[in-house]
């Protein structure tokens, strides 16, 4: 019987998110790190975290003053791309979602 391969579990994900963003500085973490993917620079850092179902599209959250934040650089260029801002608000006990994001930028 032949042993099974070793696993890299998570990392296909990081991989192919680091592929597709192609953002200048962006790198992958060590294993050892908190973090995947990072650019190194000022701080605060902007904290996002990135979701997706198998095979499913790639959706990012953020905390409102980020947001905010990023809504006025974009006001601020007279970009087109955000001139139209649409907001779904959904209002739950709890999230998945919300548990992984406070788990890794709670202050």
């Amino acid at each position: 019987m032949m042993a099974n391969p070793p696993r890299q579990k998570g990392t296909g994900g990081e991989t192919e998110l680091l592929r597709l963003l192609d953002i200048d500085g962006l790198v992958r973490n060590p294993s050892s790190s908190l973090i995947d993917l990072s650019r190194p620079g000022w701080n605060p850092a902007l904290e996002v975290l990135a979701t997706r179902p198998d095979h499913g599209q790639w959706l990012f959250t953020m905390n409102r003053r980020d947001f905010q934040h990023l809504v006025g650089i974009f006001d601020e260029v007279k970009d087109p791309f955000v001139q139209h801002l649409d907001i779904e608000v959904k209002r739950y006990s709890r999230f998945a979602m919300h548990s992984i994001f406070e788990q890794k930028y709670s202050r």
